[in-house]
């Protein structure tokens, strides 16, 4: 496999070398990654069984001498005394299988395999094309484009479409003329964030959702002062912040796209926002916190596709099948401001 263009992650699933291809050579390689995948799992299964096998070999052994296991007698397991849980994806269960294949599918859905770049009478855009077949398009637009000079400055785009070309997600940054800073995202469902800042420094932010319910983000929230582009890598954030002049609503990076390349990994601002909104919003509870590492952006495997719930009842790891191959992790992005509207904006209860 080293001699192909896959490798094996430290969690051994299979993955696509970040190198410049076409669409068909990715569709390709995502199914040689597949197979590979299955000879790999397969002797993951031999090596458990034999771990198994010396194990119980060797609690026989002890039982002849009158050693009992004392976990059977206590209500909670100590450490050691008990089988350890994985930490790597179990093949051995179809949960594990759904595991590797969404660790797959959002490498594929973050690393750019071909750029493209172009100027019209509306700006200049670069499309960013990735190896699962989605892509990402960021304009950074001319103010002189319309018969009247727009009134937006630095106004700058990011469209991200799935492989059949419907919209994952519409991020959109820009300044006025006063010295007010705006920047939305609108997710595939209809979920809206919203941030303003104006000239004094004066904050605020709200995310609305499909059905009308509104959230706010009040001025003294973390989110502002939220390190987005280092919770999940700056260029790969696609978001910039205003930490130099003391601003604190996040702003498009279109110069940080600038120097992407095939091979590249670039998940866009509409995972950053979702997922600084989320961890700020569920800073407190330990159980969902781990979303601010989803999509394997930040702390790897165990604390990506195991945390945020990604793999529980109802979670993208539970639909990957249907979701279907490479489009599951295009998929996800979109996952993310479902998940962003109902934490923000709860239903009400009965």
């Amino acid at each position: 496999m080293d001699a192909s263009k896959l490798w094996v992650t430290d969690a051994w699933v299979v993955l696509i070398d970040p190198i410049e291809m076409s669409i068909e050579e990715a569709d390709r390689l995502a199914g040689e990654a597949n197979r590979q995948q299955g000879a790999i799992n397969q002797l993951m299964l031999a090596v458990d069984a034999a771990d198994n096998s010396v194990a119980q070999a060797i609690q026989a052994a002890a039982g002849k001498h009158g050693w009992t296991n004392p976990s059977t007698n206590m209500f909670v397991p100590i450490p050691g005394l008990v089988a350890p849980t994985d930490q790597v994806p179990n093949p051995g269960t179809l949960l594990g299988l759904q595991q590797q294949l969404m660790v797959r599918a959002e490498d594929m859905a973050m690393t750019v395999r071909a750029t493209e770049r172009f100027e019209d009478d509306q700006g200049r855009h670069k499309i960013l094309y990735m190896q699962d077949g989605s892509r990402q398009v960021i304009t950074e637009w001319d103010p002189y484009r319309g018969s009247m000079p727009s009134m937006k400055l630095f106004e700058t785009t990011v469209k991200h479409y799935d492989r059949g070309g419907k919209v994952i997600s519409t991020s959109h940054s820009w300044e006025d003329l006063t010295g007010t800073k705006v920047f939305s995202t609108t997710w595939a469902d209809g979920t809206t964030a919203y941030a303003e800042e104006w000239e004094d420094g004066y904050k605020t932010g709200r995310v609305t959702t499909p059905d009308g319910r509104t959230g706010d983000i009040p001025a003294d929230s973390p989110f502002f002062s939220h390190p987005i582009e280092t919770t999940i890598g700056g260029v790969l954030s696609g978001v910039d912040k205003y930490v130099d002049d003391g601003h604190g609503i996040p702003r498009i990076s279109a110069a940080g796209a600038e120097k992407l390349g095939a091979g590249a990994k670039y998940g866009g601002p509409a995972l950053a926002i979702g997922v600084g909104i989320y961890d700020v919003v569920v800073a407190e509870d330990k159980c969902v916190a781990g979303f601010s590492a989803a999509f394997g952006a930040a702390g790897g495997y165990a604390g990506g596709v195991l945390g945020a719930g990604a793999s529980a009842p109802g979670g993208p790891a539970a639909v990957a099948g249907a979701a279907g191959g490479s489009m599951a992790g295009s998929w996800l992005f979109g996952w993310v401001g479902k998940k962003v509207g109902e934490v923000v904006c709860p239903a009400p209860t009965s």
